[in-house]
């Protein structure tokens, strides 16, 4: 914890603020992506800060640091490559491709790497299934963006990006809206009311006559066919007797 917090951060993808604060869960998520840590508990981040070595770390309102920090600032004067790589949440995704990267609400930059792995590895601890979005750091750079290296480890950092400068996969497909929604359960309210109307109502116990019943009578409950020759022969029939 005091090598992630205080000598080398960026290793871990960790990016304090400027008084070296880092949220509780961004520390749990850096620290269960390393191998041999993904038993890590946040009550026992707590408890190292709060009991064991209280004298290294400060903890309050989720946050973290450690009191003594010498790690270097971001360089602002290093070579970034051409293509610069970022693990989007799948929720935040449609914002960035239409209004393209910006920095998070507390202000501080996003991490991006030059690997497409390492990217969508830092991705996960947001996002289970990441989006990969490729920024075009080159062409961004020209128009005022700046990605200053955070380490040595092929890590930059982005206050800003346009979306003309973002590179990724189709949004998909927008469900219907609600509105439409609506329209279709009216409509079918609607059409099952006039059917009921169109039903003549009938009393308990009784039933409708159809041209069917007037017809062929015999076919109702009860009721049976009369054939004349069948009579006719049964009258024969006692004759002989």
């Amino acid at each position: 914890m005091r090598y992630a917090l205080g000598v080398n951060p960026a290793e871990l993808a960790l990016l304090p603020d400027e008084q070296g604060w880092i949220k509780l869960k961004e520390l749990l998520a850096a620290l269960q992506g390393e191998e041999g840590w993904r038993g890590i508990r946040q009550t026992m981040i707590e408890d190292v800060a709060g009991r064991i070595a209280k004298d290294l770390f400060e903890i309050e309102d989720n946050r973290i640091r450690c009191r003594e920090r010498g790690y270097a600032p971001p360089d602002y004067d290093a070579v970034h490559p051409a293509h610069l790589y970022y693990g989007a949440r799948r929720k935040a995704y449609p914002v960035i491709k239409e209004h393209g990267l910006n920095a998070g609400e507390d202000g501080r930059p996003l991490i991006l790497a030059a690997d497409e792995q390492r990217a969508l590895a830092i991705g996960r601890r947001r996002d289970a299934e990441p989006v990969l979005v490729t920024v075009q750091a080159r062409q961004a750079a020209e128009q005022g963006s700046m990605f200053p290296a955070w380490g040595d480890g092929g890590l930059f950092l982005c206050d800003w990006a346009d979306a003309r400068f973002l590179m990724g996969p189709p949004l998909p497909e927008k469900p219907l809206p609600k509105t439409q929604t609506r329209e279709k359960k009216k409509e079918i309210a609607a059409r099952l009311k006039q059917q009921a109307v169109q039903q003549p109502q009938q009393p308990p116990g009784s039933f409708i006559v159809t041209p069917e019943d007037v017809e062929k009578p015999y076919k109702q409950k009860g009721l049976r066919k009369e054939i004349s020759w069948k009579n006719d022969r049964r009258k024969d029939r006692r004759k002989d007797r």
